[in-house]
């Protein structure tokens, strides 16, 4: 069994361009669609199939939540802005052993990107739970997240 994401966007050629660029995706297939437009395309990333189409005409683009993997944070999100994403979250050290940052595409798709950094037992995972600092970066991590999904309710 697998699963495969689906984003229906609008441009959404110019989408499996930026996940080629950012995340180091690779386009496995193309359908044309209508009047020039992405009928069905796949791309690889890490490895995970993430299919990808154009909204037709009357369609609202549906973009999604994703969470990648990935070596090296930084130079993720450092591509990503160069490519017109904006940071929703900056790189975090979580309690659980990964830096994480969040950002939006410019087709509204949100982005975890995670490294792992450290191996972390339940039990140092809890002690660090209990870290009044922890607590703040994790309030602090949170708040971003709320403040984005606020933004796209228009709230």
């Amino acid at each position: 069994m697998s699963l495969a994401p689906w984003i229906v966007a609008a441009d959404a050629a110019a989408l499996l361009d930026f996940l080629a660029e950012v995340l180091g995706a690779r386009e496995t297939g193309r359908a044309p669609g209508p009047d020039g437009l992405v009928g069905h395309a796949e791309t690889v990333v890490g490895g995970t199939t993430v299919v990808v189409m154009d909204a037709l005409p009357g369609w609202a683009p549906q973009p999604a939540l994703m969470r990648v993997d990935v070596q090296d944070v930084d130079a993720v999100l450092a591509r990503a802005e160069a490519a017109g994403a904006t940071t929703v979250t900056p790189r975090t050290s979580l309690p659980f052993g990964d830096d994480v940052a969040r950002f939006t595409d410019p087709w509204g798709n949100l982005w975890w990107v995670h490294e792992h950094v450290q191996d972390v037992d339940f039990d140092t995972l809890l002690a660090r739970m209990e870290d009044p600092a922890t607590a703040e970066t994790m309030g602090h991590f949170e708040l971003s997240l709320d403040a984005e999904m606020r933004r796209r309710a228009g709230s």
